[in-house]
């Protein structure tokens, strides 16, 4: 058995879906392209194709302003996209566009976020729900909704409270 620095109650891993009234081809080149990384995730300004599969990211949560970089693969086969972050932060995911032969596709996402206790503790002090699990929730929600908006041609990025 192995121990951790987190307390047993504190989730990990989040997963939400939400269907769009579009091709699922045409979802996943749009969020497939690096350049279009800062129009739907939430707390990202900038988002730059790095060599092989790497990007580097800059945005701001609150007034936490960060410039990362990570990994970020796609599979135009399986309309998948995976991602990761370099350094300190336990985080990765997963994206799935699923088109069901129609007008309309799923879209999944799968994140996986274990962050230091002071970086959880000031995700809920932003937070509408003032927990950790309330601002991963919102994060994703917001990045959902805004692939929605944008795919079915009825808006732009939602903001998540922290950024508004």
């Amino acid at each position: 058995m192995h121990s951790t620095n987190e307390s047993a109650d504190t989730k990990t891993e989040f997963e939400q879906s939400i269907t769009v009234n579009a091709a699922a081809d045409s979802i996943f080149a749009f969020i497939s392209d690096v350049k279009n990384v800062p129009q739907y995730l939430p707390t990202i300004k900038n988002a730059q194709p790095q060599e092989g599969e790497r990007i580097r990211t800059q945005g701001q949560v609150g007034d936490h302003s960060y410039d990362s970089d990570g990994h970020f693969r796609v599979d135009q086969q399986a309309r998948r996209l995976q991602w990761g972050s370099d350094g300190e932060n336990d985080y990765n995911g997963w994206l799935e566009v699923q088109g069901n032969g129609g007008p309309q596709s799923e879209v999944k996402v799968h994140i996986h976020y274990a962050p230091r206790p002071e970086m959880a503790q000031k995700m809920a002090e932003r937070s509408p729900g003032h927990s950790f699990e309330a601002a991963m929730h919102e994060g994703i929600s917001k990045t959902l909704e805004s692939i929605k908006r944008i795919c079915e041609g009825k808006g732009g990025k939602e903001e998540i409270a922290a950024n508004q």
